[in-house]
């Protein structure tokens, strides 16, 4: 589909993400430990570049800490507030020192647990820190998702140039929060749009943007139409 190659997830939900940069790394033990990751259950899920890593973590520790046992303190509390800081951050509530905050307590969770889940769980945000580490200060200083995933740092509109009024995007939105004339460049109400990626899906004419971070802001304070 034209997109670009970004990553490669390795070794199930508890494994690490290996950027394109070390797309040519051994698939056995000792070279994906050099580079965060472990063999793990076998797995590989390939992202690109419409994926956004801080999310992508965030998915994988969120099955992890469900699965912790519970026993030991750095699985059970450390899971459970590294998974409240990514999603502060993916909310767009991100503050400066939350990237540091996550690397120790990945750090203390690999240490102090017992067992081999909480001695891996760590690894997908770990590893996205450490070679996505502008996407987690784009969401936390600029407030703006790279990858324009994150839905409460994106605003959906219409680039009326490119928007041929086909009304496609009006029929198959369901909150109806777009407007338009037939033929007409279409509107998308942003108080009433929940987000969903649908309009963008079905418009044939790339007419439908995602705003995000400085940008979205601009736009707002300049009260544009979306």
């Amino acid at each position: 589909d034209g997109k670009k190659f970004k990553a490669v997830q390795l070794g199930g939900p508890s494994g690490g993400c290996v950027p394109a940069s070390l797309l040519d790394t051994p698939v056995d033990y000792e070279s994906l430990a050099a580079t965060g990751a472990i063999v793990g259950s076998g797995g590989m899920v390939v992202v690109d570049e419409d994926t956004c890593m801080v999310d992508l973590a965030r998915f994988f520790l969120d099955f992890t800490q469900k699965e912790s046992c519970g026993k030991c303190v750095p699985c059970r509390l450390g899971t459970k507030r590294m998974l409240e800081t990514l999603d502060r951050i993916i909310d767009g509530e991100g503050r400066e020192g939350d990237v540091e905050l996550l690397e120790e307590l990945g750090r203390y969770i690999l240490d102090g647990s017992l067992c081999a889940l909480g001695g891996t769980a760590p690894n997908p945000v770990l590893t996205t820190i450490k070679y996505f580490r502008d996407e987690y200060e784009a969401h936390i200083r600029e407030k703006r998702c790279p990858a324009g995933k994150c839905k409460s740092l994106i605003t959906y509109y219409i680039d009326a140039e490119a928007c041929t009024g086909c009304t496609l995007c009006a029929k198959k939105c369901p909150t109806q929060c777009i407007t338009g004339e037939k033929k007409q460049p279409h509107v998308i109400d942003a108080d009433e749009c929940i987000k969903c990626d649908t309009c963008r899906q079905v418009c044939k004419f790339d007419a439908v943007k995602v705003r995000s971070g400085v940008e979205q802001a601009a736009a707002c304070a300049d009260g544009a139409e979306v």
